[in-house]
């Protein structure tokens, strides 16, 4: 979130110089700050001058942008983390540059030409599409903006937009480059490769003493122990303090009386239902069957299969009408209805299946009911227990006599360190709020009360650090098995990548991939037409780049897309595209040709600063915050 914030203020020297005045949206405050008096102007180009309200203006805009995201007023601090303070000054400077180059230029506007670019924003249009005085008036009022502060900034920014249009008029991106991008693009390429690993090669036998010494002595630092601490805690939860056996068997059988309806699955029938145009045709399919006619053969003159007529096993609380439901529910099985007059029509049903009421008995749910009347009950004593904890801690209890004194355990963590891991580099197990508790620890020390660490609704762990373990250097035996698997893992490496020189180097002398491969038990592959997005997919990136790095017959080693995997590789064929215009997506190319008026814009207006005599009154700038804050 903070990054993708703090990327919305960049850019804001190229985007923002014309500096349009954004009516529609919400500012708070602006006609105060636009009203409010300066100690002198804030910035001063040449002639051109930047005052406090200038800057209140440009303040609120951003203000308002950053509000849309957060979605709310930010606060001074906010704007200031996110880097608004320096981009609005940046702006404000670029855009007294321009000013300044338009006076110096002798550029100007109409006021025909500036009336009618105010007539044309979409935000003083009526419902008909034509220019609303009142609406612009309404609309300024709103913002608290007074004409000639609105007109006078359309009037620069117009002045501005000549200089910018000019400037983009010439960002075009140039033909060559966008055809040397479809190249590099659209560019496929056919690669030959090897898949070569360490279980190609001989087993890495034990290393030395006198190696493994060495070895060990030159990395002492990375086997160091680091400190490790040891903590006792109590888990206060209503899972802890629920006790089962001081539930009575009246009162569960209470509360199975009140809670009949969840062990209770009601009646349920399958009921196959035909609906009829009119009463008419269901009267005429109703005689039918009482002459012995099938229901099967009354659905399908019906112009229905059996399967559009079943409902499906349902309650007499699923069915909605409540006619159909009354009928349905009162039929013998397999029973066939008269005529129900339905909702949607009269209708015919059959009875196809029931299956009866069941209830769970409570010799069945005895003890799910303890359970849960126990944890209940637990839940409700929880915030009691958790202030005579405190209590007792408070009057100097240690943190096993308070337990004890409220019917919990204390479990204890050996060693961790700061990480989270024990001695023997696995995650700490079973301790509830682990991240919490152990940042906790690391910042706690032996003998201390620490503040309860809470891990969900009436959920507590109580700690104490009872050892610190300081950092220290281990000896070799104290590690040997990793170092020995880690000299071992290192010299399998380097075996592995002396390896891949000798097949690069009989490769580059004439050897075929395919002899090659079969002295090491492998097989030549084939990565056919692939580009460099594509390459990745069958070689792994680092292997994919270095495929592109060189013309046919190049053969490379490089890391392939499975650890410990080395390629050998030989560019076979190269193909070129046929129209590189088409490997250049439009979007692409216009993100690269605004990239490039961008970067136009930049060095036209570092042009005009190294040029310019630019000066920031600092008291003025700290006055125009104050005013807007």
């Amino acid at each position: 979130m903070l990054n993708k914030l703090r990327g919305a203020t960049s850019g804001w020297v190229a985007k923002g110089l014309l500096g349009l005045l954004g009516i529609s949206f919400v500012v708070w405050g602006i006609g105060d700050a636009l009203t409010s008096r300066g100690t002198g102007d804030v910035i001063t180009v040449g002639s051109t001058k930047v005052t406090p309200q200038d800057y209140a203006l440009a303040y609120l805009q951003a203000q308002s942008r950053l509000g849309q995201q957060l979605q709310r007023r930010p606060t001074a601090e906010e704007m200031e983390m996110f880097g608004y303070d320096q981009a609005i000054l940046s702006q404000l400077v670029s855009g007294a540059l321009l000013d300044e180059e338009a006076r110096d230029l002798g550029l100007g506007l109409s006021q025909e030409r500036l009336a009618r670019l105010i007539a044309d924003d979409p935000t003083f249009h009526d419902a008909s599409g034509t220019f609303s005085r009142t609406l612009f008036s309404q609309t300024l009022a709103n913002a608290r903006l007074n004409e000639t502060t609105f007109i006078r900034n359309r009037e620069q920014a117009a002045k501005r937009t000549q200089i910018v249009d000019t400037i983009g008029q010439s960002a075009a991106l140039p033909q060559a480059f966008r055809t040397a991008l479809g190249l590099y693009a659209g560019e496929r390429r056919t690669v030959d490769f090897v898949r070569v690993s360490a279980s190609a090669l001989p087993p890495v036998a034990d290393p030395s003493e006198d190696v493994l010494k060495a070895y060990f002595e030159g990395k002492a630092s990375r086997y160091a122990a680091p400190e490790y601490r040891s903590i006792d805690y109590v888990v206060l939860s209503p899972e802890t303090l629920s006790d089962p056996k001081s539930i009575g068997e009246e009162e569960i059988a209470a509360d199975y009386q009140r809670s009949a309806a969840r062990f209770t699955t009601p009646e349920r029938r399958r009921v196959q239902q035909i609906v009829f145009a009119d009463a008419a045709a269901a009267t005429a399919a109703d005689a039918k069957l009482k002459a012995g006619t099938s229901f099967e053969d009354v659905a399908r003159e019906a112009g229905r299969s059996l399967a559009d007529t079943d409902l499906g096993l349902v309650a007499r609380s699923q069915i909605p009408d409540a006619k159909i439901a009354d009928a349905a529910f009162t039929l013998p099985p397999n029973g066939v209805s008269g005529v129900v007059d339905g909702a949607f029509g009269p209708v015919i049903l059959r009875i196809a299946e029931i299956q009866p009421e069941a209830v769970r008995p409570l010799s069945e749910v005895r003890d799910e009911l303890r359970n849960e009347l126990a944890l209940a009950a637990a839940s409700d004593a929880a915030a009691s227990v958790f202030t005579a904890f405190e209590d007792a801690r408070a009057g100097g209890a240690t943190l096993a006599d308070a337990a004890n004194a409220n019917g919990l355990v204390v479990k204890s963590v050996s060693a961790v360190d700061q990480k989270g891991q024990t001695p023997e580099g696995q995650p700490v197990a079973d301790l509830p709020g682990a991240q919490e508790v152990i940042e906790g620890a690391f910042q706690a020390e032996p003998g201390f009360d620490n503040p309860a660490v809470n891990i969900g609704s009436n959920a507590y762990v109580f700690y104490d650090v009872t050892k610190i373990d300081t950092a220290r250097e281990r000896t070799l035996d104290e590690i040997r098995p990793r170092v020995v698997e880690d000299w071992k893992r290192e010299e399998g490496e380097r075996l592995l990548t002396a390896r891949m020189g000798e097949l690069e180097t009989a490769a580059r002398s004439g050897q075929t991939l395919e002899a090659l491969a079969a002295s090491i038990g492998a097989t030549k592959e084939t990565a056919n037409a692939v580009t460099r997005q594509s390459a990745s997919g069958d070689l792994g990136q680092a292997a994919a780049a270095t495929a592109f790095a060189g013309g046919v017959g190049t053969v490379s080693t490089a890391a392939g897309p499975q650890p410990g995997e080395r390629l050998l590789m030989k560019v076979v064929d190269v193909i070129a595209p046929a129209d590189p215009m088409a490997s250049v997506p439009a979007d692409q190319a216009r993100g690269l040709a605004d990239a490039l008026r961008d970067d136009l814009l930049d060095g036209y207006v570092a042009t005009l600063r190294a040029d310019a005599s630019v000066s920031v009154d600092s008291a003025a700038l700290e006055q125009a915050k104050a005013n807007v804050r």
